[in-house]
C-alpha cells in the first residue's frame, strides 16, 4: 500500500474548503433574517452556550471590538441580545442570546438539516454509507491534528 504524500493530502485538504462553502452557502441560503456579519455573531454566542463578554466575542471572531459594538447594539435594538454587567469584571459588559436570538439560530439550523436531508435524496444508499463515514474519518482526524 503506498502512503499518499503531504503535498497530495494538502491539495485535497485545499479543494474540499470550496465544496464544502459552496455546499453550506446553498444549504444556508435565506435561512435567517440577519445580515451576514449579525449572523456570525449570533452564531458564535449561540455555539458558545453562553454568556461572553465582548474581548472574547472579538477574539473569537477575529473582529475589531468597536466593529462588533455597533453589531451587537443593532442585535441587542432587535431583541436578539442582551448586555448585562459582568460581576466579576465591573469594567465589562456579558452578552447573551435572548430567547429571540436562541429561536432564529434553532429555526436557521434546523433549515440547513432539512436541506441537507433533502440533498441525500439524490444519492445512493452506497453512497450515503460512504459519504458518513467519509464526514466521521474527517472529523476524527482533522480532531488528532489540533492535539
Amino acid at each position: 500500500m503506498t502512503v499518499m504524500g503531504n503535498d497530495k493530502i494538502a491539495e485535497e485538504y485545499i479543494a474540499l474548503i470550496p465544496n464544502l462553502f459552496r455546499s453550506f452557502s446553498d444549504l444556508n441560503k435565506d435561512s435567517t433574517v440577519l445580515t451576514h456579519t449579525q449572523n456570525h455573531v449570533i452564531e458564535f454566542l449561540y455555539m458558545q452556550q453562553s454568556a461572553l463578554n465582548i474581548k472574547d466575542i472579538s477574539s473569537g471572531l477575529n473582529m475589531t471590538k468597536q466593529q462588533l459594538t455597533n453589531i451587537i447594539s443593532d442585535l441587542e435594538a432587535q431583541g436578539y441580545l442582551l448586555k448585562e454587567p459582568d460581576i466579576k469584571d465591573k469594567r465589562a459588559v456579558l452578552v447573551s442570546l435572548t430567547p429571540k436570538g436562541k429561536e432564529i439560530q434553532t429555526k436557521k439550523w434546523h433549515e440547513i438539516y432539512q436541506r441537507f436531508t433533502n440533498n441525500l435524496a439524490k444519492i445512493s444508499a452506497e453512497d450515503k454509507l460512504d459519504l458518513a463515514y467519509a464526514l466521521h474519518k474527517v472529523n476524527v482526524l482533522l480532531k488528532k491534528m489540533e492535539d
